[in-house]
């Protein structure tokens, strides 16, 4: 038992060790997107790895392996120690119709520790990413009256990440309830660059913007399983993220930089413009999704989730005309051969979904919207092992191309591991 004690205590550390490796890094999870620009960037769909494959649902059913990151209700479902954790990467190609580029991103996913506090009671600390800013434009322009050019760089970095203690109750047979406490925390930094060409000498002017906050926030989930007949049940579950307010500081900074041919470099100490406190609010969630499963053979689920983000706030506490309502429909399915045979191919866990998601983007009158198919499998670690690697790709496309909006073509991909020990809490039997 001490040796398990140990062992948590190790996991939890680690946890925390990684805290600012998740700050500085959550933007590359799926590399350049000038839709980041907006708001606070991509938010991520926090799901586990194993549901990414079914359209990222599972708000009403869990299968007590992997750890359910969306509903904190289901966690009761998890009866022994589970530990998660996983990677995830996007490649995709962006277009304008004229001109395109290619990109790559990849970073971990999560950190995941659950285990039973009693028979119906389940507790979960986790760590991940939850939102993601990664762009950069250029353009060059000529200075008027001059035969001289300026070339400008916009480029932005950062995000916020998520660290979460969740708690999930069984109440009854039925009723699952659970509620999640939040911490959010990153910073945003947005550079202009602008290089004049004066005589032979290169001259860069950048001005820095950087803001860091940080917040607590509240989720409550609830799932409730009734039964259809004799091996099928019907589960409908949701969420509710409460509106939340994040305090914190915005720097903004001028500095000049000379590239002597290994690249800009800073010339001066940069001059502080203004230092001033301030927070941004985020918009609380709605989700609710409805499934039909016969326990360890098949699911089949739906969700719709929706985020107003007209009532997001920025650090100056406005509204950004750029921001709309969030909507995303999802529908999945698994299929477990047999799960008492013998053969280690019917262990294994097969998913598919889709999931059509209306971003909160509106830019030149247009609603972004996002499209995507996904399938995958987890495969036990051994023959009747409760242990899994879990494997998810999609293949989907964002925006349109025409009337100057970039449409991102996309692979995503997730790799997981779903680590679960049934010998802890046992007391130890003395013959």
């Amino acid at each position: 038992m001490l040796k398990q004690i140990k062992l948590t205590a190790y996991l939890f550390i680690c946890i925390l060790s990684i805290t600012e490796s998740f700050a500085q890094k959550e933007s590359r999870l799926y590399g350049n997107s000038p839709y980041s620009a907006l708001g606070i960037g991509d938010v991520f769909s926090g799901s586990a790895i194993a549901y990414d494959a079914m359209g990222g649902t599972g708000l009403s059913f869990g299968n007590g392996i992997a750890v359910n990151t969306i509903n904190p209700a289901l966690l009761a479902k998890n009866r022994y120690v589970s530990f998660n954790t996983g990677l995830r990467g996007q490649y995709k190609t962006l277009s304008n119709g004229t001109l395109s580029q290619s990109d790559f991103g990849m970073n971990l996913s999560h950190i995941t520790l659950a285990f039973p506090v009693k028979t119906k009671w389940t507790t979960a600390i986790s760590m991940q990413p939850y939102s993601g800013v990664d762009h950069e434009a250029r353009f060059t322009q000529t200075i008027a009256g001059t035969n001289q050019s300026v070339s400008h760089t916009y480029k932005g970095l950062g995000g916020l990440s998520k660290a979460a203690w969740s708690n999930g109750v069984l109440v009854g047979k039925k009723l699952y309830l659970g509620a999640e406490t939040g911490f959010y925390f990153g910073s945003f930094r947005r550079d202009t660059t602008s290089l004049l060409l004066l005589s032979s000498n290169d001259l860069y002017q950048r001005f820095t913007d950087r803001v860091s906050v940080s917040g607590f926030a509240l989720k409550t989930g609830f799932a409730f399983q009734q039964k259809l007949a004799e091996k099928w049940n019907l589960n409908v579950g949701g969420t509710y993220e409460l509106q939340s307010k994040m305090n914190g500081e915005r720097i903004r900074t001028y500095s000049t930089l000379y590239d002597n041919g290994t690249g800009p470099q800073i010339i001066q100490k940069p001059d502080t413009l203004a230092i001033y406190n301030g927070g941004i609010t985020l918009p609380s969630r709605t989700a609710l999704g409805i499934s039909i499963e016969s326990p360890y053979k098949w699911t089949f689920a739906a969700e719709y989730s929706r985020q107003d983000w007209t009532q997001y706030r920025n650090f100056d506490g406005k509204m950004e005309g750029n921001l709309t309502n969030s909507e995303k429909i999802a529908f999945g399915v698994e299929y477990l051969p047999k799960y008492t045979s013998t053969k280690y191919f019917n262990q294994v866990f097969y998913r598919a979904g889709f999931q059509q998601v209306k971003t909160p983007y509106l830019v030149n009158g247009t609603h972004i919207k996002d499209n995507s198919f996904s399938f995958g499998l987890s495969t036990p670690l051994a023959y009747r092992s409760v242990s899994y690697i879990d494997f998810s790709v999609a293949f989907g496309n964002r925006g349109v191309v025409g009337n100057g909006l970039v449409q991102e073509n996309y692979i995503k991909m997730s790799l997981g591991f779903s680590l679960m020990d049934t010998r802890w809490f046992l007391k130890p039997k003395i013959d």
